[in-house]
């Protein structure tokens, strides 16, 4: 999914929304817990088994449960919230927490005033605070993605037979990026012209390019306070390795890049025929790469620039589950909230509803029931064990990935220099993030 950030009209009523008191613990423990998502019909039988799940766990909670379809969804809970409507507990965007996050009062509950009723624990820190925002926890990851490298095992097993290479180092083993682009030279070179080691679409080769600028930054490249943490001689430096990586045939070839940008059958065409035999993808394509390039698919160690360091890499939550801050019946908000993201009863209920469960021992759960395996749980087990940058609800902004994407795309066919499409890019940047900033009421 791509991030819009956006601010709705209705929030300028938050400064007179009044905070109401949870009233007394007797009061609330007899008040069900109301609770919203959306989805189709199977997650919500599947969000429903798990309610049940809660509710016999736990004798005398209840829980009113409002299944949503998507559309409307947004605007719906948006309003909500401004008028201190909200259902308790609710599945709220990862593209949306940048419309309600900024203000000095956000209308979603800060869950660190909770911590005694939801286990952190469990979720790596970064993943956990891809939910915080100034200080405060909006949000708890419903399940996640990120970024890997795989390849095409049966294409890979044929260049090492071919050369006595052997395949790409694994999870567990390193490279620098000197030596990733090496083995993509000599994969050409051996395996003919229309060879490269890693595919190229629109969203990989976007992702690839910002996966590398944060890397040489040694941040991600935007922050929760949509601030750029790169330079202008990050972006030559990225540019630099992107035209290596064209040159020695790691990569197409420039005008196939840009052909590949474009929507065109270019990349499954070579992906189904074995010449591009590679990706930088989504965890939750994996399974999608291995029935389009007919291949079982083997997981790549990310290469380093030279330091342990991975901070072009994020766990990404899929949605967040949210409590309002208007909530009336929190504290068992919280505790649904904990046994819907902890519990393995709850975990064996959504299955892969809402995406890879956020915690190594939920993963367990559904790789124990075989639901979740083979290389789409050893690259996501991977990337959580690896990622060194936290979610921000400006990291998939496609203002900034197509201002990179056009830029790059001239610079790649020769149409530009690279200091000429370093600068235009630091413009553009700047542009796009103070006009997000203001919109957003961020200092």
């Amino acid at each position: 999914m791509k991030a819009k950030v956006v601010i709705s009209i209705t929030l300028v009523l938050l400064m007179m929304v009044p905070v109401f008191s949870a009233g007394s613990a007797e009061a609330t423990a007899a008040k069900p817990v109301t609770f919203m998502w959306w989805g189709n019909e199977t997650r919500h039988a599947a969000t429903n088994a798990a309610v049940e799940q809660y509710k016999a766990a736990n004798p005398g909670k209840q829980v009113t449960t409002m299944p949503n379809p998507f559309d409307g969804y947004h605007d719906k809970i948006i309003i909500q919230l401004a008028n201190s409507t909200a259902p308790d507990l609710f599945c709220f965007s990862t593209e949306w927490l940048a419309e309600v996050a900024y203000t000095k009062n956000p209308v979603l509950k800060d869950l660190y005033d909770l911590k005694d009723l939801i286990d952190l624990s469990t979720m790596s820190e970064n993943l956990y605070k891809g939910g915080e925002i100034n200080g405060k926890l909006l949000g708890l990851p419903t399940g996640i993605s990120g970024w890997t490298y795989t390849y095409n095992i049966n294409k890979l097993q044929e260049f090492s037979k071919k050369t006595g290479k052997p395949l790409p180092p694994g999870p567990g083993q390193s490279w620098t990026f000197e030596q990733f682009i090496q083995y993509g030279k000599e994969f050409h070179d051996a395996m003919g012209p229309s060879s490269a080691l890693i595919a190229t679409s629109k969203d990989q080769l976007s992702h690839f390019l910002v996966h590398v600028l944060s890397e040489i930054a040694g941040a991600y490249y935007v922050n929760d306070q949509a601030q750029m943490q790169f330079t202008r001689a990050n972006l030559l430096e990225m540019l630099s390795l992107f035209k290596r990586m064209t040159d020695v045939g790691l990569l197409p070839a420039g005008r196939q890049q840009v052909e590949s940008l474009t929507g065109t059958t270019v990349t499954t065409t070579n992906v189904a025929a074995g010449n591009w035999a590679g990706w930088y993808s989504w965890t939750s394509n994996v399974a999608e790469n291995e029935a389009t390039s007919n291949s079982p698919i083997g997981i790549m160690a990310y290469p380093s620039l030279g330091r342990p360091e991975a901070d072009g890499l994020f766990v990404r939550p899929a949605q967040f589950w949210s409590i309002a801050r208007d909530s009336k019946n929190a504290e068992d908000a919280a505790r649904l909230l904990n046994f819907i993201v902890n519990d393995g009863r709850s975990i064996a209920e959504l299955k892969l509803e809402r995406s890879v469960p956020p915690t190594e021992a939920g993963q367990k759960v559904l790789a124990d029931m075989g639901i979740l395996s083979g290389p789409s749980y050893e690259s996501t087990r991977y990337l959580m064990q690896t990622a060194g940058s936290k979610y921000t609800p400006f990291i998939l902004i496609p203002e900034l990935t197509e201002a990179l994407r056009n830029e790059y795309s001239k610079f790649i066919v020769g149409g530009q220099t690279a200091e000429e499409t370093a600068d235009t890019l630091m413009s553009q940047f700047d542009s796009i993030l103070t006009r997000i900033r203001r919109t957003n009421g961020i200092q």
